[in-house]
């Protein structure tokens, strides 16, 4: 009789060792979930198109980059090898490059840098004219153009004007120059 009882007992402690053993072996092998989400990692693409339209459906401006990456960090997003072409209301057209950009959370300001070329005809003009620097700021929804570098603006045949900063309104042809203006007009 006592045989039958240790036994007994020698087979409950069995069975409930196994039972608990397999569990911390399940607990050990099932993965924890992560207490924090992931970081997110912001996107990257290549031969990137951006399109902004008004409200007619027309672009407002397209924007071509080699590669564009987006810093999630401050919802900035960096640009390489841009090109852009910005219209008007009144149907003028500008063309911008750059070798680099920058476009901050509102996405309304484009930072510039990298021998910056800003080409178009001067309303009025039919003239062709250019604004180069290392760096421009360019704001999306005002087409005004600001600069604090040296930067030259060349218009028509032989005309030229270097200063150092320039803040110029692309819609309305209106011109800013800051400072150590110089300019050149040949006949």
């Amino acid at each position: 009789m006592i045989f039958r009882i240790f036994a007994s007992l020698a087979l409950v402690v069995l069975i409930a060792g196994s039972i608990l053993l397999g569990r911390q072996q399940r607990e050990a092998a099932t993965p924890q979930q992560p207490t924090q989400p992931a970081q997110d990692l912001g996107y990257g693409a290549r031969d990137a198109q951006l399109i902004e339209t008004g409200p007619d459906g027309r672009p407002k401006y397209t924007l071509n980059a080699a590669f564009i990456e987006q810093h999630p960090g401050d919802d900035s997003v960096e640009l390489h090898t841009v090109h852009m072409i910005v219209n008007d209301d009144q149907g003028n057209r500008w063309t911008v490059d750059a070798q680099r950009g920058d476009i901050a959370h509102g996405g309304e300001d484009i930072d510039l840098t990298g021998d910056v070329h800003i080409d178009g005809l001067l309303p009025g003009t039919q003239e062709p004219a250019d604004i180069s620097s290392e760096h421009v700021s360019l704001n999306t929804q005002t087409h005004i153009v600001t600069s604090a570098d040296p930067v030259t603006l060349a218009w028509g045949a032989g005309r030229s004007i270097h200063t150092v900063g320039i803040m110029a309104d692309l819609k309305d042809s209106h011109v800013k120059l800051e400072s150590d203006v110089h300019g050149i007009f040949q006949p």
